[in-house]
């Protein structure tokens, strides 16, 4: 857009920024709590405590950088803390007697509080997660490699909760259309065609193939072979593989299943912990720029807006000039130009720079 056409709206105007939907990230789901005291209601009261103190310091881990923590001398959340920062609580799985308590707590922080808290104690965070990611766990064992049947690693990624990861990864249905779009030896010979086929079905443009071998009694490895596809529809390959080992837990099946957690675990945590060293804002500095919007129609520009203003480290949003195919706003943010670029591309934003000065339009 080298000229603004057709300006039908020249203002200075402030869009209303909506509320960031950041529950997910901000929810820590399956504590299992357990308490006792003298009286039933005292048990509780002492189990959702000492369950809510959990949840704030598991919060704290997955939105920041160990490495941040050190440097800041962290210390855990205490319960009295945590509980000034729950914005609500849900239990399920309640089982009670006269003394003692237990149940499944999930626990929603106040976004507002915890950014408050983590800003005041000089603590780096991350607060959005990545675009949704596909993961489709291949577990090659002594005498069957298995994809969509029942095997240990498809239970550990079935137990989980992705929606409240940092990097939430979405496990497939495992059903016919599944099935028909990868087999089991397209996964092991990682088929992009196949793999594009069964992304477009999810509509990701991210798919992690998990391939878990039984590496010993107990003790699986798994490689970790990541696709994205770029705006020309290639795609891009980085891989990784996890060590884990389930050996403590027992023997057999048992340990084997403790190992596929445990990958599971590490999986996560290593892809977060990549998100976070890219995306974390270390200054609230506010930098301002002049940005052009392009777009082909009215609900090209309505979604755009969306994304624009729902990004968390976007500050303010400045409306200067609209046309039928473009906008030129004024936007204040925090963080780097490149953060802003990989958090807005999650939204399918592109978020380039060009000789007329910054451009973001729709993938």
């Amino acid at each position: 857009m080298a000229v603004l056409r057709n300006i039908f709206i020249v203002a200075s105007l402030i869009l209303i920024l909506p509320g960031i939907a950041l529950a997910d990230v901000f929810t820590v789901s399956n504590i299992k709590i357990d308490g006792s005291a003298e009286s039933l209601a005292e048990a509780r009261r002492n189990a959702i405590r000492s369950g809510t103190e959990q949840a704030a310091n598991i919060m704290v881990e997955r939105l920041t950088l160990l490495e941040d923590r050190l440097a800041v001398n962290w210390r855990a959340i205490d319960a009295d803390t945590a509980s000034q920062l729950v914005a609500g609580i849900q239990i399920s799985n309640e089982q009670r007697s006269t003394r003692r308590y237990l149940g499944v707590l999930q626990v929603s922080f106040d976004w507002n509080l915890v950014r408050d808290f983590l800003n005041a104690n000089n603590l780096p965070f991350v607060e959005t997660q990545t675009a949704p990611a596909l993961i489709v766990p291949v577990w090659v064992g002594a005498q069957d490699t298995l994809l969509w049947q029942e095997n240990p690693f498809w239970r550990a990624w079935r137990n989980g909760t992705p929606e409240n990861d940092l990097t939430p990864l979405t496990l497939p249905l495992g059903d016919l259309g599944d099935q028909a779009s990868l087999s089991t030896e397209q996964a092991l010979r990682l088929d992009t065609t196949a793999l594009a086929t069964l992304a477009a079905r999810y509509d990701v443009k991210r798919v992690l193939v998990a391939i878990a071998y039984v590496d010993g009694p107990g003790q699986i490895q798994v490689k970790l072979n990541t696709f994205n596809w770029n705006d020309q529809g290639r795609p891009v390959l980085r891989q990784m593989r996890i060590y884990a080992d389930g050996s403590w837990a027992g023997s057999g099946a048992v340990a084997l299943r403790s190992a596929a957690e445990n990958a599971r675990q590490q999986i996560i945590s290593r892809l977060q912990r990549d998100w976070k060293l890219r995306s974390v804002v270390r200054a609230d500095t506010v930098t301002g720029i002049r940005l052009m919007v392009r777009y082909s129609n009215l609900s090209e520009w309505v979604r755009l807006r969306e994304i624009l203003a729902s990004s968390s480290l976007v500050r303010e949003a400045r409306l200067e000039a609209l046309s039928a195919d473009g906008a030129l706003m004024t936007i204040n943010y925090v963080g780097t130009a490149k953060q802003l670029a990989s958090q807005l591309a999650q939204d399918g934003v592109s978020f380039v720079s060009t000789d007329l000065g910054p451009v973001a339009q729709l993938h």
